[in-house]
Order: C-alpha cells, then sequence, then structure tokens
C-alpha cells in the first residue's frame, strides 16, 4: 500500500468548522493527519483523538442515521426489520457507546470506538439528560416507522434504490467535493434524494442540497429537472418530507459558494496541489467564545495552553 496522501477536498461541514475557527479547522485537518498511527508525534496522536469525538446531540444523529441505514439495507435484502427489533438494537449500541467512552476506550481506538466529548472533558451531564438523548433518538426512529415514505419502502422496487448512506465525491474545478446522501432512489423518472433531520435545523439546506443535486447529475447524468431533493425531519410525530426545489438559479449560487469557500481555504495553503498548509499562525483562533466552549481541541489549543 502506498502512502497515503492529504488530498484537499471539501464539503459543507468542512466549510462550517473553517467558518467557525481557523485554528480549530487547523487542528483538524491537517496538525492530526497521520494521527490514526499510535507511534505518530504526541501532537498529532493527541489532535487525531479529538477530532473524533463526538457531542451526545451528534452521537445521537449518528447513532439514529446509522440504525436507519442498517434498517434500509436489510430491507433491500429482502428481510425487513420490525421495529422493535431496530429500537433494541439502537438502544445496545448506545449503551456499548457510552460504556466504551466513559471506559476511555476511543484513546486507544478513536476511530472505531465512540468517544463523547461530555466525557474527554468531564462535562457534568446527568442521567435524565443521557435517558432523554436516548428516548428521542427510540422517537426519532419510531417516526421513520411511522411514515408514510417507510409504508412505501416496504412496497418499493429495492432495485431502484441509488444510495444508502454511501460517502461520495465528485470533481469541481479539480476540487474533490465529498457529499453523503442518506437515502436516494429512482422513481417515475425522476432521482429523489432525502436527507434525514434528528435535531434542531438552521434552515441552511439550502446549499448542501444544491451539492447533492449536482453530484446526481454527474453521477446519474440526469438533467436538473429529473431530480427532487426532499428534507425529513425525524423529530415530528407522522414526518413529511418537505420538498427543496432545486433551480438552476440554486445550482449557480452552490457553484458560486463552493467556489469562494474553495478559494478562501486554498488561500491558507503553502502549495496548493500538495495541499501543504502554511503556519498555523496563518490560521487564527475564533473570537466567539461559544466556539471555544464546545471545542473538540479545547485541550490542545495554544489560546487556553500559552
Amino acid at each position: 500500500m502506498g502512502q497515503l496522501e492529504n488530498i484537499f477536498s471539501w464539503s459543507k461541514s468542512r466549510n462550517e468548522q473553517f467558518h467557525e475557527c481557523r485554528r480549530k479547522y487547523y487542528y483538524d485537518k491537517y496538525a492530526s493527519w497521520g494521527g490514526w498511527d499510535k507511534r505518530a508525534p504526541q501532537e498529532a496522536r493527541l489532535a487525531y483523538v479529538l477530532k473524533n469525538l463526538k457531542n451526545r446531540w451528534a452521537w445521537k444523529g449518528e447513532t439514529v442515521h446509522h440504525t436507519i441505514e442498517e434498517v434500509l439495507k436489510s430491507l433491500r435484502r429482502g428481510q425487513p426489520v420490525p421495529f422493535e427489533v431496530a429500537a433494541e438494537q439502537l438502544t445496545q449500541t448506545m449503551r456499548r457507546d457510552w460504556k466504551n467512552s466513559k471506559a476511555g476506550q476511543y484513546r486507544e481506538e478513536p476511530k472505531k470506538t465512540t468517544g463523547l466529548f461530555e466525557h474527554e472533558y468531564s462535562v457534568p451531564v446527568d442521567d435524565a439528560t443521557w435517558k432523554k438523548i436516548h428516548d428521542t433518538s427510540v422517537e426519532a426512529l419510531k417516526n421513520f416507522y411511522g411514515s408514510s415514505l417507510y409504508a412505501e419502502l416496504l412496497k418499493d422496487d429495492p432495485l431502484r434504490w441509488l444510495v444508502i448512506e454511501d460517502l461520495e465525491d465528485f470533481d469541481f474545478e479539480g476540487s474533490k467535493i465529498f457529499v453523503k446522501l442518506d437515502f436516494s432512489r429512482e422513481k417515475d423518472g425522476f432521482v429523489e434524494i432525502y436527507d434525514w433531520k434528528t435535531g434542531k435545523t438552521n434552515g441552511d439546506t439550502t446549499i448542501q442540497m444544491g451539492a447533492y443535486a449536482i453530484y446526481a447529475m454527474q453521477k446519474w447524468s440526469k438533467p436538473l429537472g429529473r431530480i427532487r431533493g426532499f428534507v425529513f425531519n425525524l423529530t415530528k410525530a407522522g414526518p413529511v418530507a418537505e420538498e427543496e426545489k432545486l433551480t438552476d438559479k440554486l445550482i449557480e449560487e452552490t457553484k458560486i459558494f463552493m467556489r469562494k469557500s474553495i478559494g478562501e481555504m486554498q488561500a491558507l495553503l503553502s502549495d496548493v496541489p500538495k495541499n501543504v498548509p502554511k503556519v498555523r499562525e496563518f490560521f487564527p483562533f475564533t473570537d466567539n467564545p461559544k466556539y471555544c466552549d464546545s471545542c473538540n481541541f479545547y485541550r490542545m489549543c495554544e489560546k487556553f495552553s500559552a
């Protein structure tokens, strides 16, 4: 196996991190590189452990997404999973994750073992709050099972299902763009893209859906008029897939947004083709203290350790 290269890529979440705090972005994308090796330099190893932490809300969302992924993959094999079975699997997963995180096992295998921000930083969280995280996760799963979409999928032709939580990428003006569609299928000549939501949303789903649409046009050679995007809020009982209108204007705005964001990121590289960053001083700390309080990299940040 050849040596891994830290190739520049873009995603909506990467853009959000970049604008939240440049130094956090540096720790995540560059300081942590190679930290998967236990023999890596101390800073790289620590940065890698910290970048893989999840707070309890992100953990909830990831667990619900993964459970639905397994439900749909089983259904695609012709083996529908009863809700009670899926809910028990979700519960067992969360119990295992919580116990392993509490025991600090993520420090040995940060990519394979869940590490919770609250455990790493000894954030006081009472049992009732942890229980609520679990209960609302089960409720989100129950809402999915109770939706008209799931009832339709039980009768659907799985051969027309295109994507179930697959990490995909496409080229945009020489940069690799990563997207992860929660679910996509063909229906009546259209490509349908679904985005599950398991928590509060900031209302800004347009750029994300625009990137999904650009990917779909490239991947499946579909004109924009034959692609439909849906946001599916699982926090609501009897959730309804709300359509996100895909227009030429949205696609152009998405391209402008990505182009500007990529340009800002690459302006902080000393070697763009090799994705080599300038020295860390070019990546300033945020001025917003709320970001610091919830930052995975608080333990190693020079802003507090100096």
